[in-house]
């Protein structure tokens, strides 16, 4: 049949299957997989998709549609991007491909696909437009089906005009940003990461920017802290109550590798070089962390934070006071 880019809502295209970009575990995240759950009816799609359970990277499950006009919803979970080097590619490939297998197996005549893993996953957005390509036309070599590629945000627009002569346009930026602000709101994007009443008072341009950090750029973040504090080294590594060999493993930490500085130990820095609570967050939030409401730890040295109250030893003898003498700040 057919391959049509769409600049459109995908909730508002009519194909048999909508292909939902998916968490692994059950529940809403952010962007189109919001905008899909609540235009399909949220308790219902959520229902049946918790008797699925976890999916893994590159796999696919099929739910009902419920109120889309579509006959079914694929849930494709995409890769997070790393570097590259962690089999994103392989696994991006097996979300198109495998749900085209399960269009096919459904007997359905057409699909609609976002452009997978550019949301919270970070793809590479000129990566994933030629993953998906490929593995469409492909796939079309050899089979009858209608097969939409549906964008929505400027920039993306934007690439896919360097590849395709002929985007169809249904929305407008006013819309664009109306439905971005609806599934990007800073009430969702506090159930996006983990939940953290800490969030609360922060506006939603700085929750914006927490999450666009997540996994990047810890070294140089640290090194400014490090350079703004006005202290030596010793004066930050003793004041957090950690080695010197320790404070220089986390100063060489690299995102990229996997010897990321153990939480405590983080939290026992930020407080030594008295970090604000949204500079924390994002530091946090860089390392791959949040402060979450479900550890008695966490709001203990949240609250310490918040108040700006920056002393490693009186935040370890309150953690001690509540029975949490088996993980305290720092680390020797």
């Amino acid at each position: 049949m057919a391959f049509k880019v769409l600049r459109n809502d995908i909730t508002q295209v009519e194909a048999d299957l909508i292909v939902n970009p998916a968490n692994p575990v059950p529940e809403i995240g952010g962007g189109s997989e919001f905008s899909i759950y609540e235009k399909a009816g949220k308790e219902r799609l959520l229902a049946e998709r918790m008797e699925i359970g976890e999916i893994a990277p590159g796999d696919v499950a099929l739910t009902s549609a419920f109120n889309l006009k579509a006959k079914y919803i694929i849930h494709a979970v995409s890769p997070a991007w790393r570097d590259g080097g962690e089999d994103e590619l392989k696994l991006l490939r097996s979300c198109y491909k495998k749900a085209l297998d399960m269009a096919v197996e459904k007997n359905c005549r057409s699909i609609a696909f976002p452009l997978l893993g550019t949301g919270n996953n970070r793809f590479p957005k000129e990566k994933a437009l030629l993953v998906a390509m490929s593995v469409i036309q492909n796939f079309l070599s050899t089979h009858d089906l209608k097969v939409m590629l549906v964008i929505f945000g400027q920039r993306t627009y934007e690439l896919s005009s360097q590849f395709f002569e002929d985007i169809t346009v249904f929305v407008n930026e006013n819309y664009e940003r109306r439905v971005l602000q609806k599934e990007y709101s800073a009430q969702h994007l506090s159930r996006t990461l983990p939940k953290s009443i800490f969030l609360d008072e922060l506006d939603s341009g700085t929750l914006f920017r927490i999450l666009d950090s997540w996994g990047k750029d810890f070294k140089e973040h640290l090194a400014k802290y490090v350079e703004r504090s006005g202290m030596s080294n010793k004066e930050i590594y003793e004041a957090a109550n950690v080695s010197k060999k320790v404070f220089y493993g986390i100063e060489m930490y690299n995102t990229s590798k996997k010897n990321r500085p153990a939480k405590n130990t983080l939290l026992a820095l930020i407080v030594a070089l008295k970090l604000s609570m949204s500079e924390a967050l994002e530091l946090l939030a860089r390392a791959e962390y949040m402060l979450s409401n479900a550890s008695q730890f966490d709001l203990i040295v949240g609250e310490f934070i918040r108040k700006k109250h920056y002393d490693v030893y009186d935040i370890n003898i309150a953690l001690y006071d509540k029975d949490e003498n088996s993980e305290l700040l720092g680390q020797k």
